[in-house]
């Protein structure tokens, strides 16, 4: 309908058709969201484990939040890394993991503000990636609350408020993938949440993780 397709659609019309867009993909995640803490909590997840191109995938997950972050006049930056290596991971799950980041770094950041994406390869063969936002930053006796089950942190943003499920998913799954998740924060400045997934060796094939 956005497009017209069924008939001239006027600036008010697609205003209204956005907003509903963005609330059905909302209740989508959510129902998504709690889908997997199911799964995670009986310890059901699969995971199917294959060489992936992180930064693509982040590519992947950036256009499909883009116009959420252009609602706020937010820029959403993915910084290419030259030479990265693949890491081994689900790819359906490492979109999840990512869209939770992004997506949560888009919650937190006020209008004009600023969301980079990075990655870099470490010595102990794991590629880390990084996602920081000029957002309204945490404060460090919220800290080790974040990646609980239906957390609270309290935020200047009314869109930010309420309890939260994504970011318990995004570190059972970082480390479903035995990699490591955590976070820096400086209130008022900004966020940059940190995490490493394991280099895929050059003869890598698919292989199945459960927890």
């Amino acid at each position: 309908m956005r497009d017209g397709i069924a008939g001239p659609v006027s600036e008010q019309q697609l205003t209204y058709l956005t907003r509903i867009g963005h609330n059905l993909s909302r209740l989508t995640r959510i129902i998504n969201q709690l889908l997997d803490w199911s799964r995670l909590d009986s310890k059901n997840e699969v995971l199917c484990l294959a060489p992936v191109c992180i930064e693509t995938t982040a590519l992947l997950v950036a256009d499909s939040l883009r116009a959420v972050a252009a609602d706020k006049s937010i820029a959403l930056e993915i910084v290419h890394a030259e030479g990265l290596p693949a890491v081994l991971a689900d790819c359906d799950k490492l979109e999840q993991i990512l869209w939770n980041l992004i997506g949560n770094a888009i919650k937190f950041t006020p209008l004009g503000g600023r969301i980079t994406v990075d990655f870099r390869a470490t010595s102990e063969g794991f590629v880390q990636t990084s996602v920081a936002d000029t957002g309204c930053g945490i404060d460090s006796s919220h800290i080790g609350k974040l990646f609980h089950e239906f957390s609270k942190v309290p935020s200047t943003l009314p869109s930010a408020q309420g309890a939260q499920l994504g970011l318990f998913i995004t570190e059972s799954l970082v480390t479903l993938h035995r990699g490591t998740i955590w976070v820096e924060s400086t209130p008022g400045a900004g966020t940059c949440f940190y995490f490493t997934l394991p280099v895929a060796s050059s003869k890598a094939e698919g292989s199945k993780v459960e927890g």
